[in-house]
């Protein structure tokens, strides 16, 4: 790779860290805090630093003419970046709820319209009628919630159900999805929904959950984080999702100039399983079957059939199959899930290689694996995928210490986080 060099700092105190970038004038700036704007809607797992893609629009996008890509959106801090910076972008995310929130961040809201609709909200919430009888279909997350907040979180729903501005209807929904785990009996700091110690031991302790405070005090952080990103922002620079298959992007040939992503990691979030309690009150899913059909969607997913895995494929980077061949004599579906993965990626990148522009950049922040006591260089890989799809690898570096929301099996042990995001900067 050219320009290739590791550099690892992290972020100490309040004080922001300047990384300075091998082979170039562009400094990217790491500051502590990152919830500002609409960046501070919703908990989404391995959320995306918005340093991260602020200076890759800066130092790749070209005219503001051009169009931007994140191919996996997840919480939209990419399009919302770009939306800062003033270019027109595109979101792909296979997750129902990355879509709604991606699209809800970017949307300018008329100030006048949203303050009267969030004042008659607030004027009326305590009088919400709770929905006495709980549907059928509500029995099984009896585990997830008491009966009185099931009744609360039914008749909050139905008054935003009744707000007809769409815009605004969509941004109460992620406003009500924000308060769905704090109002729950699963454990709000865990990215898995869980009963923890910690929680059974609130209860015990006579544990208050007040849902109409909660959701209040979320609607008002929300509100002027989108009033005040409106303000800075022209409703006319568009923000639109393209689907939910970034290996068959809906584009024309040559239509990105810059495509900017954090790739999904290898087997290290359950993305579904982390939103099942929002996915389903926000009814993006009807039934629990629809859980594991959205997780086999997936790049990067772990459901597959014990048929479908009897099998291994090759991927073609004779290291990499070396490593798949190892986990192999120990985990056989754990072998398939990181070939279908290295191979779902190699289509993507195929895609990524088509919608670009000529000289256009895709910018990757990565993050490598562990499997089965195997370290898999995910960015090593990618690079040598990427030159295969026609891509050149232009730079590699290491990123700071960023402490992400990562997948946790309870308070103090946790799966770990990741220690640098390999950051990968390819040319067509």
């Amino acid at each position: 790779m050219s320009s290739h060099t590791n550099l690892h700092c992290k972020v100490e105190g309040d004080i922001p860290i300047d990384l300075k970038i091998p082979n170039h004038s562009s400094i990217l700036v790491i500051s502590k805090s990152q919830r500002y704007l609409t960046h501070v809607f919703h908990k989404y797992p391995a959320k995306f630093i918005p340093e991260y893609p602020r200076w890759a629009i800066k130092k790749f996008a070209g005219d503001k003419t051009n169009l931007i890509l994140d191919p996996f959106c997840g919480s939209g801090t990419s399009n919302v970046e770009a939306k800062l910076a003033g270019y027109n972008s595109c979101g792909i995310d296979a997750d129902p709820l990355a879509r709604l929130l991606t699209k809800t961040k970017t949307t300018n809201l008329n100030e006048k319209k949203l303050l009267d609709i969030k004042e008659s909200i607030l004027d009326n919430i305590h009088k919400i009628k709770k929905e006495k009888k709980i549907p059928e279909n509500y029995k099984p997350f009896e585990l997830w919630f008491r009966p009185d907040v099931v009744q609360e979180l039914l008749g909050l729903r139905n008054i935003i159900n009744e707000i007809s501005d769409k815009k605004i209807h969509d941004f109460l929904l992620i406003c009500f999805s924000s308060t769905i785990r704090k109002v729950s009996n699963a454990d709000p700091q865990l990215v898995l929904p869980k009963i923890s110690k910690f929680m059974r031991i609130k209860e015990e302790n006579g544990r208050t959950i007040d849902v109409t405070k909660t959701f209040s005090k979320v609607l008002e952080t929300n509100t002027k984080a989108i009033l005040d990103f409106s303000k800075i922002t022209k409703s006319s620079t568009s923000v639109k999702i393209l689907g939910t298959d970034s290996r068959k992007i809906k584009a024309e040939d040559e239509t990105f100039s810059l495509a900017v992503t954090s790739p999904p990691y290898l087997n290290a979030h359950d993305y579904v399983r982390a939103h099942k309690l929002e996915l389903f009150w926000l009814e993006l899913i009807k039934e629990k079957e629809d859980l594991g059909k959205l997780d086999r969607k997936y790049i990067g997913t772990e459901k597959f059939y014990v048929k479908e895995y009897s099998d291994i494929p090759q991927v073609g980077i004779k290291q990499l199959d070396k490593k798949i061949k190892l986990i192999q004599k120990v985990d056989q579906k754990r072998a398939f899930i990181v070939a279908k993965f290295f191979l779902d990626m190699q289509t993507h990148l195929e895609e990524i290689h088509r919608t670009l522009q000529d000289k256009g950049h895709y910018v990757m922040f990565v993050g490598n694996n562990i499997v089965r006591g195997n370290v898999i260089p995910t960015h090593q890989y990618l690079s040598d995928l990427a030159k295969k799809s026609g891509l050149k690898t232009e730079l590699h570096f290491s990123s700071p210490l960023i402490k992400r929301m990562e997948v946790q099996a309870g308070r103090k042990d946790s799966g770990g986080f990741i220690a640098d995001d390999q950051v990968l900067v390819f040319r067509k």
